[in-house]
């Protein structure tokens, strides 16, 4: 890739995010990112194929992130995960934002979802959860996660981290005593 492609991708992202923050992801227009952009839509089409190509590549580098973040810190257990997991977002405002903004939560938790169930599958050695008990969970933390933004993250990433973790892994050993039970 050449370094005027690398530069108008990352005008055309920092637009992206830029309009995500103002408006609602099926507002915003190809004429809008590029006029944002200040390059031509000729010059976009180059480079994306569609918006939805951009916001999948924002998604995506922004779970990578989170990602590096979590592997550098050898995390074994969900409180630890669930710590890095609020201290990201509360550090990081821009990324949620730019989610709730957008109006593509359900996008970001299907991404959240995915990253939970590998999480689950090589950290507990027990029963693993079924995929309904991993998006019921997930879509707790999530929920969570934007209740806290919306009361200016009152409490501490370790208290809500901490709760959050305790209620899931009491719910999990729940279920695994009653399927032992059965």
């Amino acid at each position: 890739m050449d370094k005027r492609s690398i530069k108008t991708q990352a005008k055309v992202e920092k637009a992206m995010l830029d309009l995500m923050q103002k408006q609602n992801f099926s507002d915003i227009s190809i004429t809008d990112i590029a006029n944002h952009a200040e390059i031509s839509r000729m010059a976009f089409y180059r480079n994306y194929k569609s918006k939805e190509d951009i916001l999948n590549k924002f998604i995506q580098e922004e779970y990578n992130n989170f990602v590096k973040d979590i592997s550098r810190q050898s995390l074994s257990k969900l409180d630890q995960l669930l710590k890095v997991y609020f201290n990201y977002f509360k550090s990081n405002p821009h990324v949620l934002s730019a989610i709730v903004n957008a109006a593509i939560e359900g996008f970001a938790l299907e991404k959240q979802n995915n990253y939970l169930i590998d999480f689950f599958k090589s950290k507990i050695n027990d029963e693993q959860p079924s995929r309904y008990e991993v998006a019921y969970y997930s879509g707790a933390i999530f929920s969570t996660l934007l209740y806290w933004r919306n009361t200016n993250y009152q409490l501490s990433v370790e208290e809500i981290a901490t709760r959050l973790a305790t209620k899931i892994e009491k719910d999990l050993q729940r279920n695994i005593n009653l399927k032992k039970s059965e």
